[in-house]
């Protein structure tokens, strides 16, 4: 296709990239391809760590820049250099473990360089694991890290009960952190402010690509940011309302593992 008119493509990976199995499906894979045979950089931009998210940008051949924990990491995937980190208030870190801690509820450490939390035998930290395919290091009490080099957190639990708290602790934490959630079992805490679409905007400057020509594919509401920034913000049907609503174009229906290869063919339908 002749004068596509995009240059940077940022794409989330649960519920975008990957299907049900947590994996890149053939249509997903071609889809990429496509987009890089017009010219275009793909780029990961993903909840998940860093160290979590480099299997995926290798097994796409994608190389540079992987945006990682929500936007507050942008780490190279080849030299591991630190483009850009932010992280959370030390004292505000202490308090949202304590808070936890005080509501029964699970804490996942986002350390720079680690994956923390304080107990294995738990079936949250289970289903969490699951998900993302990696094992958490067990640390006997969270406090003991202080607070330091946190760049979100994360809270696993009942889903009725974190639904019963999520006002009150936006509402205490609102000059703080930034409080999202991305399933039903959890609340995630970021730097205020911090989102995928700043460390996207960071990528397209140095990129030297116009926001009007930066694409994003996104499912969740934590891509509810990235979406509205980017020129052309496209989300998978099957996501989350939030993200729907804000979006610019969604993927045609059918199935979820391949509803991100449909949205890249409709683009090129024009």
């Amino acid at each position: 296709m002749q004068g596509f008119p995009f240059r940077l493509a940022a794409v989330d990976l649960d519920g975008t990239l990957l299907g049900p199995d947590k994996q890149i499906g053939p249509e997903n894979a071609s889809a990429v391809q496509r987009l890089r045979d017009n010219g275009v950089t793909v780029i990961i931009a993903s909840g998940r760590r860093h160290q979590n998210s480099i299997r995926f940008q290798r097994q796409l051949g994608l190389t540079g820049p992987i945006i990682a924990c929500q936007g507050g990491l942008i780490r190279d995937g080849e030299s591991g250099n630190v483009v850009e980190a932010h992280f959370l208030p030390q004292s505000v870190t202490r308090q949202i473990i304590s808070d936890a801690e005080r509501n029964d509820i699970q804490t996942i450490y986002y350390h720079l360089d680690h994956l923390y939390v304080a107990e294995r035998h738990n079936r949250w930290i289970d289903l969490y694991e699951s998900r993302v395919g990696e094992r958490a290091e067990i640390l006997p009490d969270l406090e003991q890290l202080d607070g330091r080099r946190a760049l979100k957190l994360v809270w696993y639990g009942d889903p009725a009960a974190l639904a019963k708290v999520r006002a009150e602790i936006s509402a205490n934490y609102s000059d703080k952190v930034d409080v999202l959630s991305t399933e039903r079992e959890n609340l995630e805490f970021m730097p205020r402010g911090i989102s995928k679409a700043t460390a996207l905007a960071k990528v397209a400057a140095e990129y030297k690509v116009r926001q009007e020509e930066v694409l994003a594919f996104g499912d969740g509401e934590n891509d509810v940011a990235m979406l509205t920034w980017a020129g052309l913000g496209v989300a998978m049907a099957h996501g989350n309302q939030a993200a729907i609503k804000v979006a610019k174009r969604v993927s045609p229906p059918g199935p979820p593992e391949s509803a991100f290869a449909r949205a890249v063919d409709k683009l090129f339908e024009g």
